[in-house]
């Protein structure tokens, strides 16, 4: 820990001043964090103040074990690179969408004759984006609008001049339904088709009077030259968009495109409603559900939202209603850069705008309470895997909190337990416990089961904490009946006890010889199951770093002339013995400074 510090306090000496991004790593190597700076040592030091008083950054700070930044020119270069690095490495510790969900878009490519469709992928092709869509039936909606008003292609072929002179693809069914122009036969010429891609791109921008009136006039022009089945398809797309355009909300506050974008924010959740405004039109009300808020205030939260939601977006409207009290110009800048024309960040104070801005607030709010309460349903409610549980093992109550245990060692050696911690059918890794096993010297399951089941509940009944629904162990009669003989002992005996062996999966229950009758595919023994393993696997990771250690211990520390100081920078550089293994003599004493000579000794 002590090396760790005295690493990182040479790290922060070395941080230029100068404008630009940081990275915080941990003992993984893994990014956990990444923000952005006007100055980088000031910002960076500021993390590692003795007087730090907010918990999320002391948090934050006891894992990074090695800092890293990269330059900018301005400041606005440093949100720009911010937003890219953080879409790379997904860091813990930054505000990100829920569950790292990615909302569709509404894709039109990049090619001599664009396809459209709806993708959660973006690739940087030239292609346009609209959206991200929050609304899925909203989305169905406007993609069905479009599909039956313009003739666009729905194929997946590469349609360039050569495949429409070849004429390398046949028209399709879509042709012969009157859903496509046919383009691969050279039915629609490239002028023609983009003036259509063109009208599709307004549409979705809430520009329809334009649309409207140009297929008006060609209704018109179809009825007079008496063809009357072209005119009826007119007179359907302009049902279809009238009926679309009576389903906007009319905002009476001007005819400006804008985008007005708030947050409401509790704990370590936020909502933020983002209103889409084209010329009057309420053309989208998006919602977007965030996680990693750690109390942080609705204004950073709306800083994050907008360097992220903006570099992906197409149209980014000259006006944004959004408060986010300081660094306004900087913003402004960034969207200057990725819109290619000056936008306005505005926090509305009063009139019809402020009332607008009131209404969007209201429905984050509402939105939060209502994500609030379905967690807290999800908290109180059994699953129906828990519900399972109970029925196949006749529980008085549902088991909500699950504790399992595991023992792991080799061949007596480097014996250790877990406790795991399932709460509703999910686990809580803050719960999870480890144990070293001390009155056991050999390979003895039992015994060690006896010494970990003693420890764990000795000590909530001493704490007076809340005992767990139901106990599993892992292993057949003989683990359980120790762990419950443990139990009524601690005047525990009637704490729901049960044994999952190993080989068949079969589940035993204290006073019965046979194995109960549940079957393998149920979701009881699923749970089950995936309690198991997750206690296994903790158990196992455990071991092997106990094991790990003591190997590494019993070769640096018995070899003369290897030190405390050396064998950290031995461990530093190549962090442990068997990595150490891979290299040659010569190689590790040019990159430690350790003569080769005593490197020897080690191999020896």
């Amino acid at each position: 820990m002590n090396d760790t510090k005295e690493y990182l306090d040479k790290k922060l000496k070395q941080i230029p001043m100068k404008p630009g991004v940081y990275l915080f790593r941990d003992f993984k190597n893994k990014v956990i964090y990444v923000g952005k700076a006007k100055i980088l040592q000031n910002r960076v030091k500021s993390y590692f103040r003795k007087t730090q008083t907010d918990v999320k950054v002391e948090v934050l700070v006891s894992k990074i074990v090695d800092i890293e930044w990269i330059i900018t020119d301005t400041e606005v270069e440093a949100l720009l690179l911010e937003n890219n690095l953080i879409k790379e490495y997904y860091p813990k510790y930054n505000i990100a969408l829920k569950d790292g969900k990615s909302y569709p878009f509404i894709r039109i490519t990049n090619e001599l004759f664009p396809q459209i469709f709806t993708t959660r992928n973006i690739v940087k092709d030239g292609s346009k984006y609209f959206g991200p869509y929050t609304d899925g039936k909203r989305l169905k909606k406007t993609m069905k609008i479009i599909n039956k008003i313009f003739p666009i292609r729905k194929c997946k072929y590469k349609i360039d001049r050569e495949a429409i002179e070849n004429k390398k693809i046949k028209l399709c069914l879509q042709y012969q339904m009157g859903n496509c122009g046919g383009v691969c036969q050279g039915l629609v010429e490239e002028d023609e088709y983009k003036e259509m891609v063109d009208a599709i791109i307004r549409f979705l921008n809430g520009k329809t009077d334009n649309i409207i009136q140009k297929i008006n006039r060609r209704m018109i022009n179809a009825s007079e030259d008496l063809e009357y089945e072209k005119a009826a398809r007119y007179r359907n797309q302009l049902k279809i968009l009238n009926q679309y355009n009576n389903r906007q909300n009319v905002i009476q506050v001007d005819f400006k495109s804008r985008d007005i974008i708030v947050a409401s924010v509790m704990e370590n959740d936020a909502v933020v409603v983002l209103f889409r405004l084209r010329e009057g039109n309420l053309i989208g009300r998006e919602k977007f559900y965030l996680k990693n808020i750690h109390d942080q205030k609705p204004t950073i939260v709306m800083k994050n939202f907008m360097r992220s939601y903006y570099s992906d977006t197409t149209f980014i409207p000259k006006e944004i209603f959004v408060n986010i009290e300081d660094e306004i110009e900087l913003f402004e800048e960034y969207l200057l850069k990725i819109a290619e024309h000056s936008v306005k960040i505005i926090k509305p104070e009063r009139g019809k705008k402020a009332k607008l801005w009131t209404l969007a607030q209201k429905n984050a709010d509402m939105l939060l309470k209502e994500l609030m309460l379905q967690k807290l349903k999800l908290e109180n409610e059994p699953t129906k895997m828990v519900q399972t549980l109970q029925e196949a093992l006749n529980l008085s109550v549902p088991p909500i909190k699950i504790e399992g245990f595991d023992i792991s060692h080799i061949q007596g050696k480097f014996t250790v337990a877990s406790m795991v911690f399932f709460e509703n059918g999910r686990p809580k890794k803050s719960e999870y416990r480890r144990y070293k096993i001390k009155s056991v010297d050999r390979s003895d399951d039992y015994a060690s089961m006896k010494e970990v089941v003693y420890r764990r509940y000795k000590r909530l009944l001493d704490e007076n904490k809340m005992l767990p629904d139901l106990i599993l162990i892992d292993g057949g009669k003989g683990q359980l009946n120790v762990a419950k003989k443990i139990l009524d002992e601690l005047d525990l005996h009637n704490m729901p006890i049960i044994g999952l062996a190993k080989r068949l999966e079969e589940v035993f229950i204290p006073g019965y010889s046979k194995a109960q009758n549940i079957p393998k595919a149920s979701p009881a023994v699923i749970l089950l199951r995936k309690i198991r393993d997750e206690a296994h696997r903790f158990a196992i990771t455990y071991h092997r770093n106990k094991r790990d250690k003591d190997i590494t211990k019993s070769i640096l520390d018995i070899t003369p002339g290897i030190g405390e100081k050396r064998k950290n920078i031995l461990l530093k550089e190549f962090g442990s013995v068997k990595n150490l293994k891979k290299h040659s003599t010569k190689e590790i004493s040019d990159k430690t400074g350790i003569s080769e000579k005593i490197v020897k000794r080690i191999f020896r």
